[in-house]
């Protein structure tokens, strides 16, 4: 069967593995241990071991994401060196060569920026990741995967993979609205390791090592400059993308399909929608005073470490904490470039099926390095108020092999193999408030909680 054929009948996804720790033998042995040269995690050619996890003391069910990954799993692949990846087999962010020993780095360009030819080789590598099935991971589907034999894993395409990773690390813990991978401290850092996965598993795909994915500054924009089809698609009255885009064609994975937006076709997957502006609650980009608002925040953040955080220049940065010059807006910084978008890219569900989902995060990412640099002293926070999921000494679900939360706290992008190049234009002067403008709203149920 098709990746699609497959993937319509799929209800919900719970999570995404290894392909060889999908096996019946690893599910029973709770090992995700691949062989690598002849040995598990290659430990007869020195890259890594099979390390005993702690064992489970979580009473069943339990949300996969807690403690992750011991509901499956007893020991999982430690890599030495610079190695890197579930086996052992890749090199670290920023090595590279047979024994990844040799330094590897790309400048990440704003999307603007680059060339007609590196443009449509970044565009052919989404399309190709999209309609490529992913070799190395599978995604799992059950009602409750605590009962024995009741794994059912489904094949996936590498782009797709993604979306599924950002939804299952982006669903509400039951009771709650924390989640693993947003309000809270963990936020930037694991959207950072995100896009080194995509990377990574695109430069596998391609044979490009160099592929990277640039980033967007919305802040040089009063409107969606990037909504063409020339990048990523033109939008009709109707949010559809223009059927002369190559991205008219891209079909959204979620497990709300037929209920998110009024286009979705109720007998298969909704095509990607956006109505940027057209949401009179959110008709505007973050500003560039509204950057240099957050930018100029000295804490990381602060107490009780949530949506509500004060003071919190992560807070600021995700959009729950306006800037001072914006109390008019119900969104801000991150969080209003999803709702600004209006469709695909402002529900939680959705949001990475967009390609403007990666370049948006990149810019965010580059925001982050750039406050990181001017606060050395900062550090990751260490107390009982973080969710549970958001420590700093819990994994990040979830990746393989294991990273805590503040594992990339300290490693800079020079470390892992990037920097941003600046734009080629000088910023033009900020816009305030009053510039803020646009109407009508595309009818589509708005839960983000990006």
């Amino acid at each position: 069967a098709t990746i699609n054929s497959v993937l319509k009948s799929v209800c919900c996804v719970d999570a995404q593995f290894p392909r060889p720790c999908t096996t019946p033998e690893a599910l029973q042995t709770r090992t995700c241990c691949p062989l690598l040269n002849g040995s598990p995690c290659g430990f007869s050619s020195g890259r890594g071991v099979c390390a005993p996890h702690p064992a489970r003391d979580l009473p069943k069910p339990v949300d996969y994401r807690v403690n992750w990954p011991r509901v499956f799993y007893d020991s999982v692949c430690t890599c030495w060196g610079n190695y890197d990846g579930y086996d052992c087999s890749q090199c670290l962010p920023g090595w590279t060569g047979s024994q990844c020993l040799q330094r590897h780095h790309v400048e990440r360009k704003e999307i603007t920026d680059l060339s007609d030819s590196e443009r449509e080789t970044f565009i052919s590598s989404l399309h190709q990741a999209k309609h490529s099935p992913s070799g190395r991971y599978m995604i799992l589907t059950s009602n409750d995967t605590t009962v024995v034999g009741n794994s059912v894993f489904h094949n996936t395409s590498v782009y797709d993979l993604y979306v599924w990773m950002h939804y299952y690390s982006a669903k509400s813990y039951a009771g709650s609205e924390n989640n693993a991978a947003h309000r809270g401290p963990a936020f930037i850092f694991w959207h950072r390791v995100f896009l080194l996965f995509i990377e990574r598993e695109i430069r596998e795909l391609t044979g490009n090592q160099d592929f990277y994915i640039p980033y967007w500054d919305w802040t040089r924009t009063n409107h969606c400059n990037i909504c063409t089809n020339e990048y990523f698609g033109g939008v009709g009255q109707d949010g559809r993308i223009d059927s002369t885009s190559q991205f008219s064609k891209w079909k959204v994975r979620s497990p709300y399909l037929g209920i998110i937006c009024i286009h979705s076709d109720a007998a298969g997957p909704a095509h990607l929608i956006r109505n940027p502006g057209k949401d009179p609650v959110y008709k505007t980009l973050p500003t560039a005073a509204d950057v240099e608002d957050t930018m100029a925040t000295a804490l990381f953040d602060t107490p009780p470490f949530d949506k509500t955080s004060r003071k919190s220049f992560r807070n600021k940065l995700e959009g729950f904490e306006f800037p001072s010059d914006s109390r008019d807006l119900n969104a801000s910084m991150h969080n209003l470039v999803h709702r600004y978008l209006n469709g695909t890219m402002s529900l939680v569900p959705t949001a990475a099926n967009d390609p403007i989902f990666m370049l948006h995060h990149s810019f965010v990412d580059k925001l982050l390095e750039t406050w990181l640099q001017d606060h050395g002293e900062a550090t990751y926070p260490d107390s009982d108020h973080v969710h549970p999921a958001q420590r700093a000494q819990a994994y990040m679900a979830p990746f393989f092999p294991l990273r805590t939360n503040n594992y990339y706290w300290g490693r800079d992008t020079q470390s892992l193999g990037y920097s941003y190049k600046e734009h080629s234009l000088s910023r033009p002067a900020a816009r305030n408030s009053g510039t803020r403008g646009a109407a009508g709203r595309h009818d589509c149920k708005n839960i983000l909680n990006n």
